[in-house]
């Protein structure tokens, strides 16, 4: 039998199977649907009672859910900003997220900061 060595096959990469999609990319729809469903837990917290009853939040739409440890609220003015600390669990596993949400205008609560923590 007369066979090629390993390392002079070619691989045809023109063929696709059934093969797994790479992850969605940090600014996909689903992060932006599950931070919304942040802010808005975290817009109606009660600060108070965040530090002996973490708050859990989720997300119909994605299938997320998580829990908020940690809000901070300061304020400015008429302006309340609340930074925050959740975790986020979905299919494609478990990552923990650093944020900040502000009233803006007529008390309106806007996302200002939300990226996966350290």
């Amino acid at each position: 039998m007369n066979g090629s060595a390993l390392e002079e096959a070619a691989v045809d990469r023109s063929i696709t199977t059934a093969s797994i999609a790479a992850p969605a990319p940090a600014d996909s729809r689903e992060t932006v649907s599950d931070s919304a469903t942040v802010r808005n837990a975290v817009s109606a917290a009660k600060i108070e009672t965040i530090e002996a009853e973490p708050l859990a939040w989720s997300n119909a739409e994605t299938g997320a859910t998580g829990t908020i440890t940690a809000i901070r609220e300061t304020r400015a003015g008429d302006e309340i900003c609340r930074s925050f600390r959740t975790s986020r669990q979905r299919f494609d596993g478990v990552a923990l997220y650093d944020g900040e949400a502000c009233t803006r205008g007529q008390g309106e609560w806007t996302l200002t900061h939300f990226s996966q923590g350290r």
